[in-house]
């Protein structure tokens, strides 16, 4: 009679322990389940990472994408870096330097308008117009030490006037800076109105060169680029025609202080001439030959050398 009881028991104990077990296989799966969906995660994040992105907009473009280049037998270009902002994009095109003073020659470019892929509104390039004071800190920046001179000559070239200082580097080094400001005068778009301006500054040393060598890479640079909005022009709208070119009575120009003495209109020279004889006497000076005074002339302003 006990018998049934213990199996009875013993039963019933197992089927307690069964119902527990089953109880409890739903969570141990969740948690199979769970800790799978979290090793596929990591596996997904290790392989999809690739190489990380550098946090810049700044790169290094090739240099048949400069959007500023000297004129052919210049400098040569031996780099380009870019930056792009919200407002503008930014160039300083290297230029190969052979000269003492520490420093990189190069063209700093900034034009300002509608930049594609831009980036955030905060990142704005701010536009000095030309301050002194801002000069002043730019010219520090790309020589410093040097004493610059601003110079006191008007001078210009194709996209208008520009100013420039010079100051004595290292060894016999001359240095310029040049800095230009290229904005519509003449508006092209009556309603909308000329968008754009381009920013324009020039580091340039080189070893025993001359003013005017100098500014022949200011005279002769070209812009090499534009934004396609045909409301973004920065050059305005360009000059007529001289109405008294082929005309008589038109003006002359002389290219031999331009182009040498081998100029097309320059004189041919005069033959050598072998004296008789030695004349004990001083020269007579010729009645056309030009004065040089002696001192500045009045009402001309003085302008200082270089030191």
């Amino acid at each position: 009679m006990t018998r049934p009881n213990v199996d009875m028991a013993g039963n019933h104990v197992l089927r307690e322990r069964g119902r527990d077990a089953a109880s409890r296989t739903p969570d141990f799966r969740r948690a199979l389940v769970g800790a799978g969906c979290l090793l596929l995660l990591g596996g997904c994040v290790t392989t999809r990472g690739g190489a990380p992105v550098v946090a810049t907009m700044t790169i290094e473009v090739p240099a048949a994408e400069a959007l500023i280049l000297p004129q052919p037998g210049g400098p040569r270009v031996v780099g380009v870096i870019e930056t792009r902002f919200a407002n503008a994009l930014q160039q300083k095109v290297m230029l190969g330097t052979d000269a003492l003073t520490p420093g990189q020659n190069a063209f700093d470019v900034t034009f300002f308008g509608p930049v594609e892929g831009r980036t955030g509104d905060e990142n704005i390039k701010t536009d000095s117009f030309l301050g002194d004071d801002a000069l002043a800190e730019e010219m520090e920046r790309a020589l410093p030490g040097v004493d610059m001179r601003p110079s006191t000559y008007f001078v210009q070239n194709r996209y208008g006037p520009f100013g420039y200082a010079l100051g004595r580097g290292s060894g016999r080094d001359l240095c310029m800076y040049a800095w230009q400001r290229i904005q519509s005068q003449e508006r092209v778009n009556v309603v909308t109105g000329d968008r754009g301006v381009l920013s324009v500054r020039l580091r340039l040393c080189q070893t025993g060169a001359t003013e005017a060598s100098l500014l022949r890479v200011m005279y002769r640079y070209t812009i090499n680029g534009y934004f396609l909005p045909r409301s973004w022009q920065p050059y305005g709208r360009p000059l007529p025609v001289p109405t008294d070119i082929g005309r008589v009575g038109g003006p002359l120009i002389y290219p031999a202080e331009a182009f040498g003495p081998g100029g097309a209109a320059a004189p041919p020279p005069e033959p050598a001439r072998t004296p008789r004889a030695a004349s004990p006497t001083a020269p007579v000076a010729r009645k056309d030959a030009p004065t040089v005074p002696a001192g500045p002339l009045e009402g001309y302003p003085t302008v200082p050398a270089p030191q």
